[in-house]
């Protein structure tokens, strides 16, 4: 009989009594020679949790139960194996179409027969059961670390190092991080800062080159703002990463010292967005690619250059930005429009803005770094109501003392002052009056003979355009 004994330990478990490598050898060993099988052969994965079945030498016995060398694969624990009842009867299932039985040398039973399979799957349940109230536990800690405290949930980013359990500069990297974002807001995209990097030698966190992913990804990082968020993503149901909506987010705006501040972090990611609709965001050709859509069918509008071959030979060049739709399914009514004559109504509106008075201004603005921190505070207020709600239907319980209310009371009181006065802050912005200075700002950047420069600061103050039959419908950033 061909006999395969798998060990696995995790890198928390090497120290525990009874998973230890040595010992599971030692039992499967004396296992298979009171059964009288032939001594085993070993496939020991060292350092890998039961979470996952990516493991190396978990593979290569399943290649090996799969190529018929293996009849028999037997273990310490079950959960040695797995401790997910799916990936666990996927396993089962895997080795029973290939006329191989499990055993676990401890529970004492083995697939070959009815009851030990039922026995499998009722351990299989309360194996998983286990693994998801641990997983909970360590969420609940994780949450409440993440809501009271400043401490590093996570590995450091490209310009910071962690010190007794929180983010610090990282002085040398900082440094090459602050360029990478004064070269963003200065219209060099990614690919550029990225060759920029590696011509330095340069390398992030993990020692590797640079490229544009890894750019990008460092310049939506908002630890570099001294932002701390956690419980930005999870796992869906096919094991596949996926944000979590916004509201689920726990952000702590100034949880570490960055190396720009939130507010400037917020301004790049405008930017950002600005060019992401946009592959080819470094050509300065077109100032409003990545920015302008079709009114009629709202698909966007992107660049266009034809050339056309004079008689005298000489060639003359067309600039148009064009409806994505109408070039690939010509379904669209309003197709395209001259570049020069849109970008000038553009810088005219912008000109506009400046020589308006503040109350002559009426607008469409696109939701702010602001108005999205009102929505986070009055978030925060209503869970403050439930807390309170909370602890006093616990008092009333006689589940806390009359102590530890009041100073539940106290606290919240703090903090409900504390928020409505940002928040009564935040509300008494003038929204006008801010894009009439932003726009002074920014309009003598707009105007330069910079194309490059002129476009990433049009993206600084618009947010989108919506052509329409000739008219232009704008929303601003502030």
């Amino acid at each position: 009989m061909k006999v395969a004994a798998y060990l696995r330990v995790s890198t928390d478990e090497q120290a525990e009594k009874g998973n230890s490598l040595t010992e599971q050898r030692e039992r499967l060993e004396a296992y298979a020679k009171v059964m009288g099988w032939d001594t085993p052969i070993f496939y020991i994965d060292d350092g890998y949790s039961a979470g996952s079945l990516k493991r190396p030498n978990l593979q290569k016995l399943l290649k090996d139960v799969e190529h018929k060398k293996v009849s028999v694969i037997i273990t310490t624990k079950l959960d040695r194996l797995s401790r997910n009842l799916l990936d666990l009867l996927q396993l089962i299932k895997y080795m029973e179409s290939n006329d191989c039985n499990y055993v676990s040398a401890t529970e004492s039973f083995d697939t070959s027969t009815a009851a030990g399979r039922m026995v499998l799957h009722l351990l299989g349940v309360f194996a998983e059961f286990e693994r998801g109230r641990t997983s909970e536990r360590v969420k609940d800690n994780m949450s409440s670390l993440a809501r009271n405290t400043d401490k590093a949930l996570s590995g450091p980013c490209f310009g910071f190092d962690i010190v007794d359990g929180k983010y610090i500069l990282n002085a040398k990297e900082a440094k090459y991080g602050l360029r990478m974002v004064e070269m963003a807001e200065n219209g060099y995209g990614t690919r550029s800062i990225a060759q920029w990097l590696n011509s330095l030698g340069i390398t992030t966190k993990r020692g590797k080159e640079w490229d544009s992913t890894s750019v990008r990804r460092l310049l939506r990082t908002e630890t570099i703002a001294g932002i701390r968020v956690f419980n930005k993503r999870k796992k869906d149901s096919n094991g596949k990463i996926v944000m979590r909506p916004k509201e689920e987010w726990i952000i702590n705006r100034n949880n570490h010292k960055g190396f720009i501040t939130p507010e400037r972090f917020d301004q790049l990611q405008n930017i950002l967005d600005a060019r992401k609709l946009n592959k080819h965001h470094e050509n300065e050709t077109y100032l409003l690619t990545g920015l302008i859509k079709c009114g009629h069918c709202g698909s966007t509008m992107k660049g266009s250059t034809a050339r056309h071959k004079r008689s005298a030979g000489k060639v003359y060049e067309y600039h148009r930005y064009i409806c994505s739709s109408y070039v690939t399914k010509y379904g669209c009514k309003h197709h395209f429009a001259h570049r020069d004559e849109l970008e000038q109504e553009v810088i005219k509106q912008i000109e506009l803005i400046t020589k308006s008075s503040s109350k002559d201004i009426e607008v469409k603005v696109a939701i702010s770094a602001d108005q999205e921190e009102i929505k986070e505070i009055e978030r925060t207020l209503k869970e403050l109501d439930q807390q309170m709600l909370r602890q006093i239907e616990a008092f009333g319980k006689g589940l806390i003392e009359e102590e530890d209310l009041k100073k539940s009371t106290v606290y919240v009181k703090e903090q409900r002052t504390l928020l409505r006065n940002q928040l009564e802050s935040l509300k008494q912005i003038d929204t006008s009056k801010a894009l009439k200075e932003k726009a002074e700002l920014l309009l003598p950047d707009i105007k330069s003979l910079d194309r490059k420069k002129a476009k990433t600061t049009i993206a600084k103050l618009i947010d989108s355009l919506v052509l329409t039959d000739g008219n232009l419908d704008i929303t601003w950033r502030i």
